[in-house]
């Protein structure tokens, strides 16, 4: 599977499913292990209330998040690159 990936800054996309209440475009603010915390940038307007229930930003897991279209991982620590 072809991965993307992800990098404080980037631009990203989250599909609406079970565990995410909305369909959303968003700004990557920090990266933990398996998720990352996204700032919430471009949502329907019907989503309004659910966003600012979240104060613009929520936590994603990796598999929910897409960027330009593919799939994302964590960055790789830099002793792993070091190999």
């Amino acid at each position: 599977m072809d991965t993307q990936e992800i990098a404080l800054g980037d631009k990203v996309t989250v599909k609406k499913n079970a565990d995410v209440p909305l369909t959303f475009k968003g700004t990557v603010e920090k990266i933990y292990v398996n998720s990352a915390l996204l700032t919430i940038d471009d949502f329907d307007s019907e989503d309004a209330v659910v966003v600012d229930d979240l104060k613009n930003k929520t936590v994603v897991n990796f598999k929910h998040i897409r960027k330009g279209g593919k799939p994302v991982t964590a960055p790789k620590p830099e002793e792993d690159e070091k190999k």
